[in-house]
């Protein structure tokens, strides 16, 4: 249960680089890539607040 948040955070961090890269290519269109950049934004978010606050919660106990 303890890697479920860093591999969250691995997925958004993902959608948010692998969309860019193909936009780049010339493999996918600009609509697409801003919605998949959107949800991999919202993703992270939503993995590394609860993964990164509670380390240092940890380290002030």
């Amino acid at each position: 249960m303890k890697y479920v948040y860093p591999l969250a955070g691995l997925a958004g961090l993902l959608l948010l680089l692998i969309p860019s890269l193909m936009h780049f290519a010339g493999k996918m269109e600009l609509d697409q890539m801003k919605n998949l950049m959107f949800i991999g934004t919202l993703v992270w978010f939503a993995a590394a607040i609860p993964w990164l606050g509670k380390k240092s919660a940890e380290r002030k106990s």
